[in-house]
């Protein structure tokens, strides 16, 4: 479909297009930037137009290459006709093919993007010969884009089933190509009363430079970035969980720097209205970390009963991950006593209903560390009951009972700070034990869910303790097969910033710092990743003195 679109806006274009033409010669390169004011074919891909004399039966060789946007070529003859055309023919997403002119005369090379929206610079080269077959021609990073968005402006969009897909978490999401200037900084907020909004920030190849998860209060996502040029970013639109989550979203982007907040405990507020919605999304995916889901229907349980259940890695999870899973009831009239324990985990109750104003949360109401909600409802309901666990350890699972009883019951007030430290001692999320590196060593680490969630970003982190002398200047270096490494120093007289946090610097996606400690004292060096829920094994070392970084960029597939 698109090659005949093309081929109709060449033969459109070609009355009008002669003065745009922007000569080239065999053997010469020019670089040149598709910007916003270039003329567009009809699917909204912008283009520049070149024009070179042919000799029939030469061979010529054309290439298109930029990181800024997937290149795509086309040759046509002087009055518009199509002539030969490529995608992919380079490495990396780049366009490259082989002309033979069948006569004389004047020829046009249009520089093109592939997906509606895309600008940025790229590089023309025009040679004799035959063009070299690339050892890879397969496309990675770069992908269908949604749209433009400026710094200053608002839009809003829905994320539906037909929009592309992470396979690696199962959610959908959407690049919007984002104009930016060097030096200047901007804050992206993606909000949604839909699912749970999660923002990356890329260069054009699919390089994630930021992302984020609730910084922008609840559930939404913000971020802040100041980039150090002008080649376009692109802002991805995506969700946090669970997978297959679709909705309305709104994206703006505004001048300056926001404050980021503080991840809370981000519970959606259309999730009681959607229970079924969840319930089936769960039932037919696998959540990350968990296996197949539970059955769409909720289980009822009437006042006077006890039920016995198991809160498992199959059940929901709620952005905070923790799990939980649903109940329903009618109430009496009068009051009713509910009460959650449990031996494994730290409990926590959720009652939600249509005609309540306010979800109603108890974590240590009940007996020791039970969790308990005793009230008059205001009608028979029905009201929906949620098994669920304090955010601290995460993921926590195990066997509880749930009990609904006829009359009042007291409720303590008070916080059992106890029973966050019963649950973390248990094998139901609890983190490892302490780690600890000293220069000159290397060790051997697994970065897994029972680690520290960095809320920030929804990414797992294990720290080791360093003993560090004041003006030592040192180099850690991270290295994984499993995950994007990530890592950064925190202790006496940090106050955090670039110089002690790095991504690539290793070489092949691993992370290297060179830092100097400012004081003397314990210092932690945190494992992290770049991507969000990634675990797996890692090297890590520490040596003394400072090593060169590597330039070479991170290309490993998410």
């Amino acid at each position: 479909m698109r090659s005949v679109l093309l081929l109709t806006a060449l033969a459109i274009a070609a009355p009008v297009a002669l003065s745009s033409q922007i000569p080239v010669r065999v053997g010469q390169s020019i670089t040149g930037r598709l910007a916003q004011t270039d003329q567009k074919f009809s699917d909204g891909s912008r283009y520049k137009m070149y024009a070179f004399v042919g000799n029939k039966g030469d061979t010529v060789a054309v290439d298109l290459t930029s990181d800024d946007f997937d290149a795509n070529l086309l040759i046509a003859d002087a009055s518009g006709n199509s002539l030969a055309r490529n995608d992919d023919g380079g490495e990396n997403c780049n366009a490259r093919l082989t002309f033979v002119p069948p006569a004389t005369g004047n020829y046009r090379i249009y520089a093109n993007s592939s997906s509606q929206a895309e600008i940025g610079e790229f590089k023309l080269m025009v040679a004799r010969g035959k063009a070299r077959v690339p050892a890879d021609s397969v496309c990675r990073g770069f992908g269908p884009v949604a749209g433009m968005i400026e710094v200053g402006q608002t839009i809003t969009g829905n994320l539906t089933a037909d929009d592309p897909e992470f396979h690696s978490d199962s959610t959908y999401f959407e690049r919007w190509v984002l104009p930016v200037k060097p030096n200047q900084a901007f804050t992206a907020d993606l909000q949604s009363d839909d699912f749970d909004a999660y923002l990356w920030l890329t260069r054009g190849h699919g390089d994630k430079i930021v992302a984020n998860d609730d910084g922008g209060g609840g559930c939404n996502a913000r971020l802040v970035y100041t980039p150090q040029d002008d080649h376009p970013l692109r802002l991805i639109v995506n969700t946090a969980r669970p997978p297959h989550s679709t909705g309305r979203f709104t994206l703006r982007v505004t001048e300056g720097e926001s404050t980021i907040e503080t991840k809370g405990n981000c519970r959606l507020r259309n999730v009681a209205s959607n229970t079924q919605t969840l319930q089936q999304a769960t039932s037919t995916t696998t959540q990350p970390g968990g296996g197949g889901g539970q059955s769409a229907s909720l289980q009822a349980i009437r006042v006077g009963e006890t039920v016995n259940g198991t809160l498992s890695s199959s059940d929901s999870l709620y952005p905070d991950n923790t799990y939980f899973k649903f109940y329903q009831f009618t109430a009496p009239t009068g009051p009713v006593t509910i009460d959650l324990a449990s031996d494994d985990f730290d409990p926590v109750l959720i009652v939600r209903g249509d005609d309540l104003d306010n979800s109603i949360i108890n974590d240590d109401g009940g007996p020791g560390c039970a969790a308990r909600v005793s009230r008059t409802f205001p009608s028979r309901g029905p009201y929906r009951i949620l098994v669920n666990t304090t955010s601290t350890p995460q993921r926590q699972t195990g066997r509880f009972s749930l009990s609904i009883t006829q009359g009042s019951s007291p409720m303590r007030d008070d916080d059992n700070s106890n029973c966050g430290q019963r649950a973390g001692a248990g094998g139901a999320g609890a983190a490892g034990g302490e780690h600890s590196i000293q220069v000159g060593q290397t060790q051997q680490g697994q970065l897994t869910r029972n680690d520290v969630l960095l809320t920030s970003d929804s990414t797992y982190a294990q720290p080791w303790t360093i003993q560090g002398r004041a003006g030592q200047t040192i180099t850690i270096d991270l290295e994984s097969d499993a995950f994007d490494s990530y890592l950064f120093l925190r202790g006496p007289g940090i106050s955090g910033g670039r110089d002690f946090q790095d991504d690539d610097s290793g070489g092949n996606c691993h992370a290297r710092l060179t830092a100097t400690f400012p004081q003397s004292g314990e210092y932690e060096i945190v494992v992290n990743t770049a991507d969000h829920y990634a675990t797996g094994a890692f090297t890590l070392s520490v040596t003394s003195g400072s090593k060169p970084k590597s330039v070479a960029r991170c290309t490993r597939s998410n």
